[in-house]
């Protein structure tokens, strides 16, 4: 079969990130600390050794592969958008599930590294890669002088749904720091909204409400619950249903996804 002038592009495309210092390519380009994440490597990707390049950040937030089919499962629609895609583990998956997937980053890296992903898995031609921050896209959406050229032809699109995996702050968010006003000082085993980046829980959903009617988050196991239900009262005249499921990878809780929609009869002013 000949190449194409495409073909030759993701060639030069992956011999470049080969050749990026930032890419980890083997156990001991990774801190020690972070061994544990290297030998769980086909848990992100069940194809890593057919190519798969992560860059450190990657290695700890990325959504192992197992966890991302579920969450595929549960997001199936015609169009949905990933706004924080980082290196692809959940937008691959969405492309299976999903007629079209936006996928956002602010990290040219990881807009790389998650294009060449999903090259591996055959799935490159199914997901729009953007370069650019999350909360620009949907203050542009709503600008008639928008930059168009910047986001493609997705200024216009109808998402059926957003979803969100906003940074947790590292590989310390299951140990977060105690807030000030606490004066003694007792663990708390909670993750707090107030931690997301780069927007917290409420603003994040807001801004995330002015693109879909349907909102996933992905968040740490032990976020604090009474935060994600007060989510509900972010627009007082509007009635949501949220649902909270655990993911688990074997014996272990990884994650909690978290489903928002409108609730059938929500009333609006």
């Amino acid at each position: 079969m000949a190449r194409t002038s495409r073909d030759r592009l993701d060639q030069q495309e992956s011999s470049d990130l080969k050749k990026n210092k930032a890419v980890v390519r083997r156990k001991y380009d990774l801190p020690p600390d972070m061994y544990k994440y290297w030998h769980a490597r086909h848990d992100l990707f069940s194809r890593f050794s057919e190519g798969i390049l992560l860059d450190t950040e990657s290695w700890y937030s990325v959504t192992p592969e197992a966890v991302a089919y579920r969450l595929a499962a549960q997001c199936a629609c015609h169009t949905i958008l990933d706004a924080f895609c980082g290196a692809g583990g959940n937008a691959i998956q969405f492309a299976m599930t999903c007629e079209r997937v936006v996928a956002i980053d602010i990290d040219p890296l990881k807009i790389a590294l998650a294009r060449h992903n999903a090259r591996i898995y055959g799935v490159e031609d199914k997901i729009t890669f953007l370069c650019g921050d999350i909360r620009d896209f949907v203050g542009d959406r709503a600008q008639k002088d928008a930059d168009v050229e910047l986001w493609e032809d997705c200024m216009n699109l109808d998402f059926d749904v957003i979803f969100l995996s906003p940074p947790w702050g590292g590989v310390g968010y299951l140990n977060p720091a105690l807030p000030k006003n606490v004066e003694n000082q007792k663990f708390l085993d909670e993750f707090s909204l107030s931690e997301l980046t780069p927007l917290q829980g409420p603003d994040l959903f807001r801004l995330a409400r002015q693109v879909s009617k349907n909102v996933v988050l992905y968040l740490p196991r032990n976020t604090n619950l009474n935060e994600i239900s007060q989510l509900s009262q972010v627009e007082p005249t509007t009635a949501f249903d949220i649902r909270i499921e655990e993911l688990w990878l074997g014996y272990k809780l990884k994650a909690l996804a978290v489903y928002v929609s409108e609730s059938p009869n929500s009333a609006h002013d």
